[in-house]
């Protein structure tokens, strides 16, 4: 008993409570007072702030001091910008509508110098009230992104439409193989409710030209628009921006190194170059390490471009990787087109981290308060425990319109400052020690217990053997 109360009492004097003083900085929020949740969108200043890379030193205090549940998300954006749309021009094919078996369709195709398709005439030659349309001919070669999904639109002779198609792809217009053997597009209405699917996703990258044809259904599909999506380019996504200059300059192996430093924490994903001079480009590779004497490790590797041309400025798209913490980089100058070997000027390295959503639960009297910036937590290595994923899964499981109120930032205010920043000194561990100590203790007292038995013990059976005697 008294060494489990020993150790009780050394355990509480391991636990230490989260204060608003623990944290360098923070900002009051204003609610409107009409949601359970609350959200927020985290300003670039907490980025630059924290001191943990999974922010695991941010809070949210309610009035009365106490902590509230929170967790983060992605900000969500229009997803349409992340892909680039393009439209793509599509050609009718024909076939005898006489005929009563399945016959090859016969084609005249003209293309210009790039390969591009300008005019489909079908042969040999019909009157147009004898030709059916028994397929398409899609002419990707002049688009500027790998299409990754079609989008269809076609004229509407009745309130519903329902086609099963088929798509090949070709390079020349002579061997063709499948690319998706099965998809549907159907758009249909009934008691006031409708269902439309006007997409197919495409399994890969296709090659220039892609046929469409559909099952035999009794009516053609008379296309009206077709539309290529590329890929989702996640460098798009709400990113924000840190830059990075003064890099110092090293020539190694005939290559130009130029070394960077930051000592903020952040969760870098992306990364961009600022050139000196515009008309500039160059091919570039960009290291990372979390510290001096580690080996550096590759995090992305292309051409990064900034050029000019009739007034419009044409950039490259950030280059995107996992994410990392890492607070030295360096940019190795692979290709020089940009004269950076010859000083004209220094380019800048730009970090890029995700915007983030901060959701918390509107427990307690406002005002709230958003505390970040603490060396105590980011010691510690980890991300509160409260949530655990419960605000997102709440939010995602109610109905598609969850009462989610909007907290905006108000007035920054100066907590523990730039002392809160560095954390605890590392002092000698006196509270482990005197944790061992309790508990060597509380072994030697139970060695003790055991002597002391054994000694009474041994006694007793002296005298019981001397009574024998």
């Amino acid at each position: 008993m008294i060494v489990l109360l020993l150790l009780f009492w050394s355990g509480q004097l391991m636990a230490e409570d989260i204060t608003s003083r623990d944290f360098a900085a923070g900002y009051c929020l204003e609610v409107d007072q009409t949601g359970a949740f609350y959200s927020l969108e985290l300003p670039e200043d907490v980025y630059r702030t924290v001191q943990s890379p999974v922010l695991g030193d941010i809070r949210i205090f309610n009035a009365a001091g106490e902590v509230v549940p929170h967790e983060f998300r992605p900000v969500e954006i229009d997803q349409t910008a992340l892909r680039d749309k393009e439209m793509l021009p599509s050609f009718p094919l024909f076939q005898a509508s006489t005929l009563g078996h399945s016959a090859e369709l016969s084609l005249e195709v003209s293309r210009d110098m790039t390969g591009a398709v300008v005019n489909i005439n079908p042969a040999p030659a019909m009157e147009e009230d004898e030709q059916k349309i028994t397929g398409y001919l899609l002419d990707l070669s002049g688009l500027k992104q790998n299409a990754a999904e079609l989008e269809f639109s076609w004229q509407k002779d009745t309130d519903s439409s329902f086609f099963t198609v088929h798509i090949e792809q070709s390079d020349d217009l002579v061997r063709w193989s499948p690319l998706v053997p099965k998809a549907t597009l159907a758009e249909l209405q009934f008691a006031g409710e409708q269902v439309a699917r006007r997409t197919v996703s495409l399994p890969s990258p296709p090659l220039k030209y892609l046929k469409l044809t559909w099952q035999e259904s009794g009516r053609s599909l008379r296309l009206t628009g077709v539309f290529s999506y590329s890929e989702v380019f996640q460098a798009r996504r709400k990113h924000h921006w840190f830059s990075l200059g003064n890099g110092a300059v090293q020539e190694k192996d005939d290559l130009l190194l130029i070394d960077f430093s930051t000592t903020s924490q952040l969760s870098t994903s992306s990364v961009d170059i600022g050139f000196p001079e515009t008309n500039s480009l160059a091919r570039l590779a960009i290291q990372s390490r979390p510290e001096t004497g580690a080996e550096w490790g590759t995090r992305c590797e292309q051409v990064f471009y900034s050029l000019t041309f009739a007034g419009t400025i044409i950039e490259n798209e950030p280059c995107r990787f996992p994410a990392t913490a890492d607070p030295l980089w360096r940019v190795v100058v692979q290709q020089d087109g940009a004269g950076l070997r010859i000083g004209h000027g220094r380019l800048t390295l730009q970090l890029g981290w995700p915007a983030t959503e901060l959701l918390f639960v509107g427990r307690g009297a406002p005002p709230y308060l958003l505390a970040f910036g603490s060396g105590k937590l980011a010691q510690q290595g980890t991300p509160p425990r409260q949530g655990q994923g419960m605000l997102l899964q709440t939010i995602t499981t109610q109905s598609p319109s969850p009462v989610i109120g909007r907290a905006t930032i108000g007035k920054r205010i100066l907590l523990g400052g730039d002392a809160a920043l560095k954390g605890p000194v590392k002092s000698p561990p006196w509270k482990k020690w005197l944790l061992w100590a309790v508990l060597l203790l509380g072994v030697g007292l139970l060695v003790c217990m055991v002597r002391i038995l054994t000694k009474e013990m041994n006694k007793a059976e002296e005298k019981r053997v001397a009574g024998k005697r």
